[in-house]
């Protein structure tokens, strides 16, 4: 069924800035002033940046006036490279026929699951564990199907999603299959495979559709699914601290105080990348 739902076609196309930007992502020696001059191109991208920059969540101690302030004082160059790719591939998809959708939702958990489960890679205690970069993009870009289905199906996902809200115990994942035929996950690894998005990508959000039942999961997946659903839980109104297999202990009580402690500064931020 899901064919006739997404096709080439149907797909929004890769913009310029975010093609740039792809290409950089699998550049190690990429230069401060040619990612900057990269973002400054596209005036919308540098002004999210820059709000993320200056926002409580990052608090700088002067205000960041221009992309590479950002990158050399607050974010870092890595980080921005990844945060402008996943904020330029999310721009041409378009969720305002569907009024259900909540947006500020959406970027609480794509920004926070990056966030967090990045922070998670850096503190494991497995070795070879998975790069903190890329668990940083594939969880910026892991709940990007979502984004796909409300974009080509907003109705009928207004729909579902007004179901979810009076019965919150269900699956959305089973309804978004008996309706569409395909679900968020598939619909993000297809839409990653289409732009030609690093490998892990695809293959990551493809395998968050069994994270909560398979044992047999990347370690990538595994941190990305705890962070998820942890931060489900504080957008719900938990608390509770944070425990991870395989992470440092005290990091995790330490990290997810902190997580909640700046949750407020965090929904700012989600809530002006809503346009």
């Amino acid at each position: 069924m899901y064919q006739d739902l997404i096709t080439v076609d149907s797909l929004p196309p890769m913009s310029a800035t975010a093609s740039r930007l792809l290409a950089m992502a699998s550049d190690p020696d990429v230069e401060i002033e040619a990612l900057a001059a990269t973002i400054a191109q596209d005036p919308p991208l540098t002004a999210k940046v820059l709000g993320i920059a200056n926002s409580a969540y990052y608090a700088p101690r002067r205000p960041v006036l221009t992309v590479k302030d950002a990158i050399i004082r607050v974010l870092g160059l890595r980080m921005v490279r990844n945060l402008s790719l996943g904020l330029a591939l999310s721009g041409p998809i378009d969720s305002v026929n569907c009024e259900r959708f909540d947006p500020t939702r959406y970027w609480i958990l794509a920004l926070g699951t990056a966030d967090l489960a990045g922070g998670l890679a850096r503190a494991a205690t497995v070795v070879d564990g998975p790069d903190p970069d890329a668990v940083y993009l594939v969880g910026l870009l892991h709940n990007l199907g979502e984004l796909l289905l409300v974009h080509l199906r907003p109705y009928e996902m207004n729909q579902i999603l007004g179901e979810l809200a009076e019965r919150p115990e269900q699956d959305p994942v089973e309804i978004e299959r008996a309706a569409f035929g395909i679900d968020r996950w598939g619909a993000g690894a297809l839409l990653a495979r289409h732009w030609e998005l690093p490998a892990v990508v695809g293959d990551s959000i493809e395998q968050m559709a069994t994270a909560n039942s398979s044992s047999d999961m990347s370690p990538m997946v595994y941190l990305l699914s705890a962070a998820r659903c942890w931060i489900e839980g504080v957008v719900a109104g938990g608390s509770d601290p944070l425990t991870v297999v395989g992470v440092d202990e005290a990091y995790c009580e330490n990290r997810s105080a902190s997580f909640v402690e700046g949750f407020a500064a965090l929904k700012t931020i989600a809530t002006s990348l809503r346009n």
